[in-house]
């Protein structure tokens, strides 16, 4: 029984003596001051790489000689830093020349210009126009130009035959194409059926 008062005293003296140095100490808490300025700066930093993410994404645009193009995508992203630039996933193009004539064009990625409407399509491109259709890893869409550039792994097929090449500029108006090899000693391998 003494062994217990001696623990209890023992407990209220300690308790006592950490109320007297908590309250009743010299040793007063320092305030501290905060500089906004660093605060403010942090902010802008958080700002600048902030990115908006909207899903379901529909562009529509003209240019002066009658060229139509729609342009879809399951997610944009847009910078701060870049408001006009989107960053694009799983995006399907529509372009309409004239109401004559309709390409389509797909990737899994894209980067569109909302000022010009040119677009770099990235990974898996397809452009299907009738029964002619074109795949690669790589195409600049220059709406600015009315041209296509599709470069990397170039492959054509259609109804007059297939091609394999490592980039085709096509003037989507007047329907001209140049074919072009990276390497000076390597071909372009065609097969034309009449």
């Amino acid at each position: 029984m003494k062994k217990n008062k001696i623990i209890q005293f023992s407990l209220v003296t300690l308790g006592i003596m950490l109320l007297f140095f908590t309250y009743y100490s010299n040793d007063k808490d320092e305030t501290i001051e905060i500089d906004k300025n660093i605060l403010i700066e942090n902010v802008d930093k958080l700002t600048e790489q902030l990115t908006n993410i909207i899903e379901n994404v529909n562009y529509v645009g003209t240019n002066n000689k009658g060229t139509f193009f729609d342009l879809n995508a399951a997610i944009a992203k847009v910078k701060y830093d870049e408001p006009n630039i989107n960053f694009l996933q799983d995006v399907v193009v529509v372009i309409k020349l004239n109401n004559l004539r309709t390409i389509h064009i797909r990737s899994d990625k894209a980067i569109f210009n909302k000022i010009s409407n040119d677009c770099e399509f990235i990974g898996h491109v397809e452009v299907t126009e009738q029964d002619s259709i074109i795949t690669s890893d790589n195409l600049d869409l220059y709406m600015s130009k009315n041209l296509i550039t599709a470069y990397n792994n170039v492959k054509y097929n259609g109804i007059k035959g297939f091609l394999t090449a490592d980039k085709v500029d096509i003037d989507i108006l007047r329907n001209e194409a140049n074919i072009y090899m990276f390497k000076k000693n390597d071909k372009v391998q065609v097969k034309y059926i009449n």
